[in-house]
């Protein structure tokens, strides 16, 4: 089976794979009030940085899921000594009550679900009134050529790539009553952890490559943002 872009993230066990990295992730948590005790879902968790860092620096409830068992397996190593839930999850389909969380945070998840919609309606079914949702995603800097946009999914494996007012217009729909971006938030992406997984193809590294030369080019058509949206 071929291998894709999430399954490099995976055996590699890339911690801050995220655009930005974990630097961006605690630079954006020290400018925002995320109360001590408040129940939180971080969508898409990976290999368990981010979960790790709230439960421990805030101590939130954390419940942490992923969709790919590599990354559950090294999230759950990682997070067995704390208080916080590590379980399988699909983004598009999310098995709690309405109204569950107070914050949900997703970190370059959301453009690898599809339909993309659906992944946000149901962030905000189950986040409580006046919840939170923590968003970092890829952002086309201006709508894409064919040609362009074919590249980014072949490469990444989404369905869409959404400019940045896309974005914006698709949480509104969700029922979000306001969206807006963390300005001066741009962070080089910085490896800062490999957990590496036993025996990695060739294929991976192959991946690995053709994400670092794609986004080193000077015409790339990619960025991020990070938006903070209120139900």
């Amino acid at each position: 089976m071929k291998k894709s872009y999430l399954d490099f993230l995976a055996e590699f066990g890339i911690g801050g794979a995220h655009p930005g990295g974990f630097s961006l992730t605690k630079e954006i948590f020290s400018s925002i009030d995320l109360p001590e005790g408040a129940k939180v879902l971080e969508v898409g968790c990976g290999t368990g940085q981010s979960a790790e860092y709230l439960a421990t620096v805030f101590h939130c409830t954390v419940t942490a899921i992923d969709s790919h068992p590599t990354m559950l397996e090294k999230a759950a190593e990682r997070l067995s000594p704390l208080n916080v839930e590590v379980k399988y999850g699909e983004a598009e389909q999310l098995e709690f009550p309405d109204g569950t969380f107070d914050f949900i945070l997703a970190e370059s998840v959301i453009a690898f679900t599809s339909p993309l919609q659906q992944t946000i309606a149901e962030m905000a079914r189950v986040l409580k009134k006046e919840g939170t949702l923590l968003v970092i995603e890829m952002t086309a800097e201006k709508p894409l050529s064919g040609e362009q946009e074919q590249e980014v999914k072949d490469l990444y494996g989404v369905t869409e790539v959404l400019t940045e007012d896309e974005w914006i217009t698709s949480f509104q729909r969700a029922g979000f009553r306001s969206c807006r971006l963390l300005d001066n938030m741009v962070f080089e992406e910085a490896l800062t952890e490999l957990r590496l997984s036993e025996n990695i193809s060739e294929e991976l590294y192959d991946i690995w490559d053709a994400h670092e030369a794609f986004m080193s080019r000077p015409d790339t058509p990619l960025s991020y943002r990070v938006f903070y949206c209120r139900k």
